[in-house]
């Protein structure tokens, strides 16, 4: 995750490849699902957008006349309210919360913030219920790999290599309270990237609401928050992607789902990858193995309540695979997720949470 904040150059070509691709998937669903039929009165809509995390966000607020100073106000809030979550969670900020710990060598407590605090406890819940699926001390291992702040090396690790990455890594290293965060070993270093667009998404929905906003839309990078009713009074309605290399986002959409009062995240290996000594790497890393998932699970959407659960969620079930990623959604009861498989011969095929279903609309 990152801010169009003091970027490190190396970041610049991906930073603009996540801001089109974020930009056009979510103008396209929207212009196809979120319009009002011909002849039917639509709802007023007030939208804006900007720049967060290295992508972009969107938000639509309905059935609410703003004049245009409110309008500024509440884009102006949004900006700032997002600008103190990359000052607090992005890598990407050398003078960031998270990056003055991770460059850090104390182990001793140090204070933290209440939101980083809230972040890292869930990351910890969600990490050790699927047995290290998700493991945001995992830093060390995206920056050799390429997707990180640094620049990756340019060859897969070697066995040593890998031992000494790991090594610098573990959840049981990492000590977190409602005041107090503690590293146990002086190497270790935080990756927020499967949960912080997901927070960013729950804080501006929380911000709208104490606004007085009651139907809106949020969306930042893909992870979304429908609250409320969309401009013809129905739920929100969003298209999932069939999970295609390269392709256009929107293009092939595989299932059109409705959120009201709902977030869906979503996680694949289709748009973020590497190119490594001839071979294709996905930017999800099972930090079990320390290596880039080589399974054929393709893409994985998470309904939840939060986007923080569904955003990390979303990582973990991708890490485990299609059997036990659909197990462990089975065993938490407020998440739905659907898994999207991709056979060798270059179809798909799709595994459904027991409560799934019941979100779709096509």
């Amino acid at each position: 995750m990152n801010s169009s904040l003091n970027q490190p150059t190396i970041k610049k070509k991906k930073q603009k490849q996540a801001r089109f691709i974020a930009g056009l998937f979510f103008i396209w669903t929207l212009a196809l699902w979120n319009c009002a039929p011909s002849g039917e009165p639509a709802l007023s809509e007030t939208s804006f957008a900007g720049f967060t995390m290295g992508t972009t966000y969107h938000i639509r607020i309905v059935d609410m006349l703003l004049t245009d100073p409110q309008s500024r106000h509440i884009h102006q809030g949004v900006d700032s309210l997002l600008e103190f979550i990359n000052l607090s969670m992005s890598t990407y900020i050398d003078s960031s919360e998270i990056s003055r710990f991770n460059q850090s060598i104390d182990t001793t407590p140090q204070p933290v913030s209440a939101p980083l605090a809230q972040v890292l406890k869930t990351s910890l819940e969600i990490g050790r219920s699927s047995s290290g699926a998700l493991d945001i001390t995992v830093m060390p291992l995206v920056n050799f790999y390429g997707f990180g702040y640094q620049q990756g090396a340019t060859h897969l690790p070697t066995k040593p290599e890998l031992d000494s990455l790991q090594r610098l890594m573990g959840l049981h290293h990492l000590v977190v309270t409602d005041s107090t965060i503690q590293k146990q070993i002086s190497a270790l270093s935080l990756d927020l990237g499967a949960i912080a667009k997901g927070f960013g998404v729950d804080a501006v929905g929380d911000f709208l609401l104490h606004a007085g906003v009651e139907n809106f839309m949020v969306e930042i990078g893909g992870e979304v928050l429908g609250r409320g009713v969309n401009s013809r009074g129905q739920p929100w309605q969003i298209g999932i992607d069939r999970p295609v290399f390269d392709q256009e986002p929107g293009r092939q959409l595989q299932h059109v789902i409705q959120l009201k009062d709902l977030t869906i995240a979503t996680s694949g290996d289709y748009r973020n990858y590497r190119e490594v000594d001839g071979k294709r790497i996905s930017h999800t890393i099972d930090p079990r193995t320390g290596k880039p998932i080589e399974h054929r699970l393709a893409a994985v959407s998470i309904i939840a309540p939060t986007c923080m659960i569904a955003d990390a969620s979303a990582t973990a079930v991708m890490v485990l695979g299609e059997e036990a990623g659909l197990k462990w959604l089975e065993q938490r009861l407020e998440i739905e997720g659907l898994l999207i498989v991709r056979e060798s011969n270059g179809t798909f095929r799709e595994l459904q949470s027991s409560g799934f279903s019941k979100y779709i609309v096509k």
